[in-house]
């Protein structure tokens, strides 16, 4: 019987695997989990001096970064530490990411994870969600057009890291890695694509580079509406595009254009699917997206959202999702049929 490892391998490189790779462990709705699961995350360790303490609503991360409660435990960026001005780069201090400490138990966590044929995935910085946590979203975006010099030197400070903590992963087996790296908005992208060639691309790619280099995967989760930068992520060699409102782009669209050249690894769209609140609509993109982006002999997981309770997922809405994909799971992939489809209750 081929291993949940295997199998998500051959999803993402499209090497006719038996079924779609599945992950449904999320936070709880209302004490209700689903625990099926063929991955398993692994990490280092953060600096414990600037873990939130029980109780706390304002804390600073290591990365010098005011964070603030709000319904989830990430918390929104309130004090960003190089908002005053360029001149504070020189002496700002990064997290060392070569520390020991950081890595004690990196190991034994991706062995027991392989002892129970799980891939096994780490994240790294983000290229763009940081740098606008350093640097307040309004300063952000004017460095992108008026401060490319100094943002690429940060940047470049961003890719030095994850550099060190990739070549700890490679030592520790990781399969893959994950960046969390939102980069457009409900209409557009963050910045032009012209932008995103010039400062991020080649830092984008180089990162790719060293992942393949070490045999490791690359997943980019991203938020928002970014067709224009879809060609690029392709020629990056981004292996897994992680989108949660996959309906951004367009699902059809999506597998017309990137299937077979990109996996997708997405829950039902959490925004206008979920929202809907129509248990039919849930299954229904559950199997188009299935059979749109997973019929290249593989090309398509599912990553149920990590936090329902925060966009309003019931119990009964996460229970059809799993049941849906589940169902929809298997190859040979059940086709949709031409012109059939839910929208807003109503058959079309």
């Amino acid at each position: 019987m081929m291993t949940s490892r295997e199998i998500v391998k051959r999803c993402i490189e499209f090497r006719d695997p038996p079924r779609i790779g599945l992950h449904f462990q999320v936070d709880p709705i209302q004490g209700r989990t689903w625990d099926e699961t063929d991955f398993a995350g692994v990490g280092y360790s953060g600096d414990p001096r600037f873990n939130p303490k029980p109780g706390q609503t304002e804390w600073v991360t290591e990365w010098g970064v005011r964070r603030k409660t709000l319904n989830t435990q990430i918390g929104e960026a309130v004090g960003f530490p190089l908002a005053e001005g360029w001149h504070l780069l020189d002496r700002y201090e990064f997290p060392d990411f070569a520390a020991p400490w950081r890595w004690t138990n990196l190991k034994q966590d991706v062995e027991r994870a392989h002892a129970a044929a799980k891939y096994v995935y780490g994240h790294i910085p983000s290229l763009m969600l940081l740098p606008i946590d350093l640097r307040g979203m309004e300063n952000w975006f004017m460095d992108n057009a008026a401060e490319q010099d100094n943002l690429a030197h940060l940047l470049d400070h961003l890719v030095n890291a994850s550099k060190t903590i990739i070549e700890h992963y490679a030592v520790a087996g990781v399969d893959g890695v994950i960046t969390w790296d939102d980069m457009g908005t409900n209409d557009r992208p963050l910045v032009s694509p012209a932008t995103f060639r010039k400062l991020y691309f080649p830092r984008y790619k180089g990162t790719i580079d060293l992942l393949h280099n070490h045999g490791m995967h690359f997943i980019h989760h991203c938020c928002g509406q970014v067709r224009e930068y879809m060609d690029m992520f392709v020629e990056a060699g981004c292996d897994v595009l992680q989108l949660d409102q996959p309906n951004l782009m367009g699902i059809e669209w999506l597998g017309k254009n990137y299937g077979g050249k990109i996996c997708f690894w997405n829950p039902v769209d959490i925004q206008t699917t979920i929202g809907s609140g129509n248990l039919d609509v849930i299954e229904d993109e559950a199997h188009r997206q299935v059979w749109h982006l997973g019929n290249f002999a593989g090309g398509f997981m599912v990553k149920a959202y990590q936090q329902p309770e925060s966009v309003g997922m019931t119990i009964a809405q996460a229970q059809r999702q799993y049941d849906a994909f589940r169902h929809y799971a298997n190859y040979p992939l059940q086709p949709v049929a031409t012109g059939a489809g839910v929208r807003d209750g109503n058959r079309t």
